[in-house]
């Protein structure tokens, strides 16, 4: 009882020592070989620490932590119509075996009353970050929000083949200014994201180089997204003409409706430099296969946005499960 006298000096000792079992009880559950426990935490005492930041734009809502010692963490919100949250772990060594993390609640140090939960767990692989799906991400915001402190423990094994239980601890120290920043762009993200406007067919109408009104809605969809995006390197114009009994009469035609498209895209800021035009008439249609009739009804182009994949990470804009949530299971042997 000395050592936890000691540990608690300064607090009720009742209190201190139950939130003392509460944290050990949580964390006690990892494997009994673990040698050494490394916990990444601000110190209560650290009253400049700057754990807390935001990136934010109509596109993308990131905030972060700075685990210090341990690396980041992200939260990260993107425009669409699903927006889904993710929290993603950046730590500087990178996890080198298959091992599972939990996701735990405890009280803050200066508030040791308070009950410990688990409100999820994922499986960590090697050579992969940590990644928690949107319903674990927003309960981890939320019991922040509400000043508790959330723990992450998992075993890692190091180059001498011992086990080491890392315990990066998300702190509510300095969090509540920067989550409101994160609400605020939330609230103000495009309805559209990139999968939503990465590839828009044009329609006009019919032997003119006049879009239709739906079209027009959707270029400049397409428009607001790529000057917000800096990952897009290229937008692929791709002009057909068809409908007229010359080849040269659509081939001018798919050529006129390029024009067009270029100049909405340049008179709403979009860098000429950026822009690929290609063109087709019924000789260049005829060799894709398309039929008489589906040649004629090809009146339209297609705009493409390409980005630079090593500035943009894919996995963000999938599909992801929702991992994380207690119970469900999202792979198999």
């Amino acid at each position: 009882m000395s050592r936890e006298k000691s540990l608690c000096s300064g607090r009720k000792l009742s209190s201190c020592l139950k939130a003392l079992t509460g944290v050990a009880l949580a964390l006690g559950v990892v494997s009994a070989t673990a040698q050494a426990q490394i916990r990444y935490e601000t110190s209560i005492s650290d009253v400049d620490a700057k754990n807390w930041s935001t990136s934010t734009s109509k596109i993308s809502c990131v905030l972060s932590s700075n685990v210090e010692g341990y690396g980041r963490a992200d939260f990260t919100l993107l425009s669409g119509a699903q927006r889904r949250l993710s929290l993603e772990l950046f730590p500087k060594v990178a996890v080198n075996a298959k091992t599972t993390m939990r996701i735990l609640t405890v009280p803050a140090e200066w508030r040791p009353q308070g009950d410990e939960a688990e409100i999820g767990s994922i499986e960590v692989y090697k050579g992969f970050n940590p990644f928690i799906g949107d319903s674990v991400s927003w309960a981890v915001l939320l019991e922040l929000s509400h000043g508790k402190r959330v723990m992450l423990p998992y075993l890692a094994s190091t180059n001498l083949g011992v086990n080491q239980m890392l315990v990066p601890t998300l702190s509510p120290i300095g969090f509540s200014g920067a989550y409101q920043e994160f609400l605020d762009c939330s609230a103000q993200l495009l309805p559209y994201g990139y999968r939503d406007v990465s590839l828009v067919a044009i329609m006009f109408y019919d032997q003119e180089n006049r879009i239709t009104p739906s079209s027009d809605e959707r270029l400049f969809q397409q428009i607001n997204y790529a000057k917000l995006d800096p990952s897009i390197n290229k937008i692929i114009i791709s002009a057909f003409g068809s409908g007229n009994s010359d080849n040269l009469d659509n081939l001018d035609l798919a050529k006129s409706r390029a024009d067009t498209l270029v100049k909405i895209l340049t008179d709403n800021g979009i860098n000429k430099d950026l822009i690929e035009v290609h063109t087709y008439g019924d000789e260049q249609l005829a060799t894709t296969g398309y039929t008489i009739s589906e040649r004629q009804q090809s009146s339209k182009a297609i705009i493409e946005l390409q980005r630079d994949p090593f500035r943009v990470d894919s996995r963000l804009e999938v599909e992801m499960p929702d991992i994380g949530v207690p119970g469900a299971t999202y792979y198999t042997d």
